[in-house]
């Protein structure tokens, strides 16, 4: 029999429910399971809660511990099923209202389901049939040769052609010149100074060439640098020390940037860069206690400054209650923030 303290958790998760509060019926589910994980219908009911929330893989996952607990639990194999078509495993949806159907054999929410699982599965069939490549045969015919016929002079021909057609050709001259050309060279007076060198050495070679335009028809362009040319630095933009992340940040740009900055009002900035019904999908199952505390009472600070913001923070706080695992999240802080989130959502529902 279930403790006292599970009870009553379920009970408060019931009515949560009955309200349509889902996450915080979820919350009030998981305290009744850590009270006391032997009671299947704990589990069973947050499964459902999780389905209403569209979380299927957590009413999957919880309907299996049912079934451990609880193997013929024609309920627990109805919610399995739900989750699992959601999921698009219409074959393991398929076995558990079979299951079902016959431990129930007159439920007729087992049978609608089970028929609507098995037109879902023709449908699938249907697509699979019509993406699939079709196969063409070639015919092939073999034709045999006659090996049998002798070779030997149409080889022997065909080397001689071949040697007569091969003959060395050589676009230069292959007898060397015997003539020797030299090349004279300007002769220079003798520098006294590294720096004399230098400019003597920069007059003899002219213009150094940096580049140029090359034509097919040959006449090309070729760019010389000039002496005096400097060549200019590209200036390095400037970088801000903070740049606010856009809509489409990573939960780690978030925090970084939440961390960052100190007063309420600049994090209910940045809070406003990200549309309410992104939140979910920003924390997914990763949003921490501590940075929920730290949410709660930038909403606090706001509202305290500016009453007129209490419609925008009743859009962002619904969301936070549709983040996944938020009633688990609930479990981890005291009753102070707690107390806290049920005076935001009094305040922000009051007119």
């Amino acid at each position: 029999m279930a403790s006292e303290k599970a009870t009553s958790a379920k009970e408060k998760g019931n009515e949560a429910f009955k309200a349509g509060d889902y996450p915080t019926a979820i919350g009030h589910y998981t305290s009744a399971i850590l009270a006391d994980n032997s009671d299947h219908t704990f589990y069973l009911n947050r499964a459902f809660a999780y389905l209403k929330l569209g979380k299927n893989e957590d009413a999957e996952r919880d309907s299996t511990k049912v079934l451990t607990l609880s193997p013929n639990n024609v309920k627990a194999l109805f919610r399995r099923a739900q989750a699992r078509q959601a999921l698009r495993n219409f074959e393991g949806s398929r076995e558990d209202l079979s299951r079902a159907l016959q431990l129930e054999p007159s439920n007729t929410s087992v049978k609608n389901e089970l028929d609507g699982v098995d037109k879902a599965i023709q449908m699938e069939q249907v697509k699979q049939r019509k993406s699939m490549p079709k196969r063409r045969r070639v015919p092939i015919d073999i034709i045999e040769l006659d090996t049998e016929q002798p070779t030997q002079q149409h080889t022997s021909s065909k080397e001689v052609k071949d040697e007569a057609f091969i003959q060395p050709v050589s676009s230069r001259n292959l007898k060397p010149d015997n003539k020797e050309t030299t090349r004279e060279t300007p002769s220079r007076p003798m520098s006294q100074t590294f720096a004399e060198a230098s400019q003597a050495r920069e007059s003899t070679r002219g213009g150094r060439v940096s580049g140029g335009i090359f034509r097919p028809s040959g006449n090309h362009t070729i760019v010389t640098r000039s002496p005096g040319a400097q060549q200019a630095t590209p200036t390095p933009n400037k970088i801000d020390k903070f740049a606010t992340p856009g809509p489409s940040m990573t939960l780690f740009d978030f925090t970084k940037a939440w961390d960052s900055l100190e007063t309420d009002d600049a994090r209910w900035k940045l809070i406003c860069v990200i549309p309410p019904l992104s939140l979910p999908t920003l924390f997914q199952a990763s949003l921490e206690p501590d940075l929920l505390k730290s949410i709660l009472h930038t909403f606090q600070g706001v509202l305290n400054q500016d009453p007129t913001a209490r419609s925008s923070v009743r859009g962002y706080l619904s969301a936070l209650l549709r983040v996944q695992r938020f009633g688990t999240v609930l479990l981890f802080m005291d009753k102070q923030e707690r107390q806290l989130l049920e005076h935001l959502r009094r305040e922000v529902e009051s007119s």
